[in-house]
């Protein structure tokens, strides 16, 4: 059973960004599931995976979005995904030298309060500034190049910090 569900209100506008959000509730789901059914080693070390490319990607995107609109709060909300980044960071390092429940679980404490308090607090502070901005196709695309350079090197986590 899901643990969340999308709804219309977490919309930023962004149509990018908006299915961003909804890969992370998908990402909480499924690390929900596996923990109450007692099989998260898989499926955490699969969710810190995708988390860290996330990383890569959406903040990228957003915080793109953010310079276009002139964004007041660009630097808070940057230092705030650098902080997040760090998290995955933490959290990846602790689950490759003790893959534990505790680890599993607050991996999805984590991902929860990401949600309730990053996506649908923070994020939503800015769905004046984006609502129906887009990024060109060449933006995008320098998106993707920067974040698969960043994801390129040796251990790809530690370039998050």
């Amino acid at each position: 059973m899901a643990l969340f569900e999308w709804r219309d209100e977490f919309a930023t506008g962004v149509a990018v960004i908006d299915e961003d959000h909804q890969l992370l509730i998908s990402l909480i789901n499924q690390l929900h599931d596996a923990v109450e059914a007692e099989q998260h080693y898989d499926v955490v070390a699969s969710v810190l995976t995708v988390l860290t490319e996330y990383t890569h990607t959406h903040f990228a995107r957003e915080e793109l979005l953010l310079k276009k609109t002139d964004y007041p709060h660009l630097d808070r909300h940057i230092e705030q995904h650098r902080k997040l980044k760090q998290q995955v960071v933490d959290i990846y390092q602790r689950y490759m030298s003790d893959s534990a429940t505790t680890i599993a679980m607050e991996t999805l404490v984590f991902l929860k309060e990401w949600l309730t308090k990053h996506i649908l607090g923070t994020d939503l502070g800015y769905k004046s500034y984006v609502d129906g901005v887009s990024l060109t196709h060449e933006e995008e695309m320098s998106v993707r190049g920067q974040s698969q350079l960043e994801m390129s090197d040796k251990d790809p986590l530690l370039s998050l910090a």
